[in-house]
């Protein structure tokens, strides 16, 4: 949470001239461990039980090369771990 936005630290820009001070907390749904280090347990538990990767279903050739996810394949896992 920064500035009062949820938003992961690592990906918010602050601008070189900001004079201004910035408010950082954890994520104010996660269990909070110390200070801005917070409980990731849920997080690794769903993201074992959906396993939002590609899987193939057949094995991998030599030479073949990535393939891209469908929308439907997406939409299954839209908004399960965000």
């Amino acid at each position: 949470n920064i500035d009062g936005r949820h938003n992961l630290a690592c990906t918010t820009a602050i601008p070189k001239n900001n004079l201004e001070e910035s408010f950082v907390a954890p994520l104010t749904f996660m269990n909070v461990l110390k200070d801005l280090v917070v409980d990731m347990s849920n997080f690794y538990n769903q993201y074992k039980v959906i396993q939002p990767f590609l899987k193939r279903k057949t094995p991998k050739k030599p030479g073949d090369k990535e393939y891209y996810q469908s929308a439907e394949d997406r939409a299954k896992i839209d908004g399960l771990y965000e």
